[in-house]
C-alpha cells in the first residue's frame, strides 16, 4: 500500500471483461489529492466498476470515499427499518452512520443465519441499488469487513451500455417511450420490509416510473435501466397491460443479463468495490448462512435521471 496517494503510484488494471479494473497503489484511508481523484473519476467512467484491494476503512472513510465521487446520499431502506422500530448501532441491521448501510448475515445477536430483515445469506437477483427512489444514487461503495472462507456470496456485476447497444431492433422499437414502475416495498431479495402491506394491484405500488433507458450524465451514453424483477405488480411497464408488459419485461431481463456483458467478483476481507448504478446491475450468489459475512456500504449521490425519451436532453 503506497504511504502517500500520488498520480504516480496508481496503476489500473482493466479486468479483461465487459466492464471492471483493480486500482492499484492508492490508500483510501489517507488524504486523495484532486489530480488524484481526477484519475479515479476517469477510471470510474471508463470501468463501470472499480475494484480497490487492502483497504483498512472506517465508515468515516468510506463516506470520505463517496464524497470524491459526488457526495454522500442515505440509502431508501433506513427509514423502514427505523420505522419498525430499530435503533441505530445497537444491532447488526442499521448503522450509527446515517450514510452507511450494513450488508449482514447475522441475527440480532451476532450469529450468522440465513434468514435476516434484510437480505440475510440469500441469493440476490440482478438490480441496480435504491432505484425504487425518485433520484437513484449514482454509485454505491461496498467494503468487506467479514467475508466467509468459500462460503459463496460472489458479486457478478454487468454493462448495460452494451446491453442497451445490441438490443434486437424490435426490443429497440417496443422500449420507445416506456417507462418501468420501480417498487418501493420490497429489498433486494424480493421479500417486503418491515411494516409493508403486500400491494393487491398496481396502483398500490408507491414507487417512481423511470425510463427503461437513460442517459449518463458523464458518459453521455445511454444505458439500459430495468431496476429489480419482482412478479406482478410489483414490476411493470406502466404504458402496457399486464400481459404485455411481462412478456416485453421478460425479453429486456433475458437479453441484458446474458454472460457476455459480465464480470464477477469473489471477495477478500478488505476489498472495496465500487459501481456505477446508472449503467450497471450486479447479483449476488447465495452465501454459506454457518459463516458470518458483514459488509459496510455507502452510496455515492445521484443525479434528477435523464431520460432517452427527452429529446431535448438527449441532444
Amino acid at each position: 500500500m503506497a504511504q502517500a496517494n500520488t498520480v504516480d503510484t496508481i496503476e489500473v488494471i482493466p479486468s479483461g471483461k465487459a466492464l471492471g479494473a483493480e486500482i492499484r497503489g492508492i490508500d483510501l484511508s489517507k488524504e486523495t489529492p484532486e489530480d488524484v481523484r481526477d484519475v479515479l473519476k476517469k477510471a470510474w467512467a471508463d470501468h463501470l466498476v472499480l475494484l480497490f484491494r487492502g483497504q483498512k476503512l472506517e465508515d468515516e472513510h468510506l463516506l470520505a470515499a463517496a464524497d470524491i465521487f459526488g457526495g454522500q446520499q442515505l440509502a431508501g431502506s433506513r427509514a423502514f427499518f427505523l420505522k419498525a422500530g430499530f435503533k441505530p448501532g445497537e444491532t447488526h441491521r442499521v448503522a450509527s452512520k446515517a450514510g452507511i448501510s450494513i450488508v449482514s448475515n447475522l441475527d440480532k445477536d451476532g450469529k450468522p443465519v440465513k434468514y435476516t430483515e434484510a437480505v440475510g445469506s440469500l441469493e440476490l437477483d440482478w438490480h441496480t441499488d435504491n432505484s425504487y427512489v425518485d433520484v437513484p444514487p449514482a454509485g454505491s461503495l461496498l467494503h468487506a469487513r467479514i467475508v466467509p472462507v468459500d462460503g459463496g456470496g460472489e458479486t457478478s456485476f454487468n454493462n448495460q451500455y452494451l446491453a442497451y447497444e445490441t438490443l434486437p431492433d424490435d426490443l429497440q422499437q417496443e422500449i420507445d417511450g416506456k417507462h418501468i414502475r420501480h417498487d418501493n416495498l420490497r429489498n433486494t431479495a424480493g421479500r417486503f420490509r418491515p411494516t409493508v402491506e403486500p400491494p393487491k394491484s398496481r396502483e398500490d405500488i408507491e414507487g417512481p416510473a423511470h425510463p427503461i433507458v437513460r442517459i449518463h450524465p458523464v458518459t453521455g451514453k445511454r444505458a439500459l435501466y430495468l431496476g429489480r424483477k419482482y412478479e406482478w405488480p410489483s414490476s411493470h411497464v406502466v404504458e402496457l397491460d399486464d400481459a404485455a408488459s411481462e412478456d416485453l419485461l421478460t425479453r429486456l431481463w433475458r437479453h441484458a443479463t446474458q454472460d457476455r456483458f459480465k464480470w464477477t467478483h469473489s471477495w477478500i476481507a478488505g476489498d472495496l468495490v465500487q459501481w456505477d448504478n446508472r449503467c450497471t446491475m450486479h447479483q449476488r450468489n447465495p452465501v454459506d448462512h454457518t459463516q458470518p459475512r458483514v459488509l459496510h456500504r455507502a452510496l455515492i449521490k445521484g443525479e434528477s435521471i435523464i431520460s432517452a425519451w427527452n429529446p431535448e436532453a438527449a441532444a
